[in-house]
């Protein structure tokens, strides 16, 4: 609305009250036309397309990191074939310490197993430490299977299977249980989850997990880091997990190398990282030029008794508006599309606010620091108008 609107009339000759100059700015802002328009689908565009390009670009690192981390990212293996292998104890007990999130023993036994219900099954067997479900992310306690194990043997968690034996293979016949040693149980046996447990490699993997005693020697560790402690982990656990005098040997479950990607440091270093700041401060100096160009607005309230400090309050009001109003449109524009577009808005929603709360900030603070900015003296804009 012009500035020769009622409630600017009433303040004629008088100092006009703080909640009048900002009803005014309001109606700046409301009835701005097609100057206000512009500017506000140019700060959206400007808020939001930096907001969803970042976010899905972290949403694909995020899926990536994922699928590393399942593949065996993170997860390092100790092994001490001069000492016999590693202590079933100490490997169990790594996951109590701050920076490991599991650890479990395993010993791929040269027994093989078959079952009541598949007697001629000869299916290896790994003698797995309890936190083999943690180190899996699949808890159910019991004996743990591979899905192609699972569907050729039909049975499903929660089935019961009857171990029947284990023994080193003979030459010839099924497998039968003669042998103690294995330190795993026997007979009757709960199947507590069928999961992918490619993460343990081909040697251990393809085999029925059971569960067996933390005592004695295991011929592996596996050991999952948390995120930023795998180097600390990897210099502790030689010595975490030393038997017989000698050092465990420890490395990545992963082939490490140059070509490895660091996702951590990848998010750090992407190139939209900074960009709301550089939105805010445009936002900031596109609203400079719009007062410029309404600069004759300054002349008239000076003319309706407006002094300095209450023409600094239409204006601010008006700019707060207008940025509030496009951050609001950014907002639902940038979530909309980062849902359209499949992103993980678990992974990047805090990101996304991040970015659109800088931006605003930023612009705000133009805002409020071009209020008092002077713009010629009141007859110049008149004259420019």
């Amino acid at each position: 609305m012009s500035p020769d609107s009622g409630g600017a009339r009433e303040q004629s000759g008088s100092r006009w009250r703080v909640s009048v100059a900002v009803g005014e700015g309001l109606r700046n802002w409301r009835h701005g036309r097609w100057l206000t328009w512009a500017a506000t689908i140019l700060i959206t565009a400007a808020f939001a397309v930096p907001a969803i390009v970042d976010g899905v670009g972290v949403s694909r690192l995020v899926a990536a990191e994922r699928a590393w981390e399942a593949a065996g990212g993170r997860v390092l293996v100790a092994t001490n074939d001069n000492a016999g292998g590693v202590p079933r104890a100490a490997c169990e007990a790594a996951s109590r310490i701050d920076g490991i999130a599991a650890s479990a023993s395993l010993t791929r036994l040269t027994a093989r197993a078959g079952l009541v219900n598949a007697p001629d099954a000869d299916l290896p067997v790994v003698a797995a430490g309890a936190g083999v479900s943690g180190l899996l992310g699949a808890h159910g306690g019991g004996a743990i299977l591979p899905p192609d194990i699972a569907d050729t043997l039909r049975v499903t968690a929660g089935n019961a299977i009857w171990v029947s034996g284990t023994t080193t293979r003979a030459a010839d016949g099924p497998p039968i249980l003669t042998d103690a040693a294995a330190d795993i149980p026997t007979g009757r046996v709960t199947v507590g989850v069928v999961t992918d447990t490619t993460l343990l490699g081909e040697r251990y993997a393809y085999a029925l997990l059971l569960p067996a005693t933390a005592t004695g020697l295991a011929e592996a560790c596996f050991v999952r880091a948390e995120p930023g402690h795998l180097d600390a982990a990897r210099d502790a656990l030689p010595t975490l997990l030393a038997s017989g005098g000698q050092d465990a040997v420890v490395a990545d479950r992963l082939i490490s190398g140059d070509y490895v990607r660091d996702y951590a440091t990848e998010y750090r270093q992407r190139g939209l990282k900074d960009a709301p700041w550089a939105v805010g401060a445009a936002t900031a100096l596109l609203w400079l030029l719009l007062v410029w160009v309404r600069r004759s607005r300054d002349g008239l309230y000076t003319t309706l008794g407006a002094d300095g400090p209450t023409r600094a309050v239409i204006r601010t009001t008006e700019g707060l508006a207008l940025v509030g109003s496009s951050t609001l449109a950014a907002g639902t524009v940038a979530f909309g599309v980062l849902t359209i577009a499949g992103a993980d808005l678990t992974a990047v929603a805090g990101g996304t606010g991040r970015h659109l709360a800088i931006a605003t900030t930023v612009a705000i603070i133009g805002v409020v620091a071009s209020a008092g900015l002077p713009f010629g003296t009141p007859l110049a804009a008149l004259k420019d108008r």
